[in-house]
């Protein structure tokens, strides 16, 4: 019961709506994409992470026109400089406050090496090496994040990171410490940190984060209980005898 509280409460906003139909979405076709030259699905939903990207470049966008570009630029970025089947992340947002379709909900992306069958990968499109992103995108990327329990797509005890998290320290700073300071504080952001620990054969380093992610949360559930239970315990004697 706890468990289906929690989870009506996290998926709901405040004024009753879903947050997926809170976001302003602009699909695939919306803002022009091309087709991909091929394509690989995802196998294993409802998958446990998310991992938060920024664009770096192209800079950031604050309305439609702009964002749009930027999108596109990065899909140019992705299958024509590099020559990936297509964009790399699963959704791009701008500070615009809108979410854009990029491989979407069902497809494998190629955002994080060794992450992209297991986890969605969401980036602002901006540099945030200093300062945040606008609140507009944060909302919009929460959202998004609450959007994707609701569809199944997503596990209700999901993590987040970011992907300097998932690669060996030194190897990138996205999303920029400006993005990394806000995340950080979110309640279901996960320390774990990819040092290149030698793998056994059944081990991957998704594995290893989801280890240390559940033993993390289990634990802060654990303290959180032992703190606040003698509390409930003490009203509902009040409760009996009065």
């Amino acid at each position: 019961m706890k468990s289906l509280f929690t989870y009506l409460l996290f998926i709901t906003s405040v004024n009753g709506q879903s947050p997926c139909d809170e976001v302003s979405f602009v699909d695939r076709a919306g803002w022009g994409a091309r087709e991909p030259t091929s394509i690989t699905n995802l196998t294993e939903k409802p998958l446990s992470f998310y991992v938060i990207h920024h664009t770096y470049s192209p800079p950031n966008c604050y309305d439609d026109i702009s964002c749009i570009q930027r999108v596109k630029s990065v899909q140019d970025y992705h299958q024509l400089d590099q020559g990936w089947v297509d964009i790399g992340y699963h959704f791009l947002v701008g500070e615009n406050g809108k979410v854009y379709e990029g491989r979407g909900w069902d497809r494998q992306a190629a955002h994080s090496i060794g992450w992209n069958d297991n986890s969605y990968g969401i980036c602002i499109i901006g540099n945030f090496t200093v300062a945040p992103p606008n609140d507009k995108a944060l909302n919009a990327v929460r959202l998004w994040i609450r959007c994707g329990i609701i569809r199944g797509n997503v596990k209700e005890n999901y993590y987040i990171i970011t992907h300097l998290q998932s690669q060996r320290p030194g190897y990138t700073e996205c999303p920029g410490n400006g993005t990394f300071n806000v995340v950080n504080k979110w309640p279901r952001f996960c320390s774990f940190q990819n040092y290149g620990a030698n793998l056994t054969s059944n081990q991957t380093q998704v594995s290893l984060a989801l280890d240390f992610c559940e033993k993390k949360f289990n634990l802060l559930s654990s303290a959180a209980t032992s703190l606040f239970m003698p509390i409930i315990l003490f009203q509902l004697l009040l409760v009996y005898f009065l």
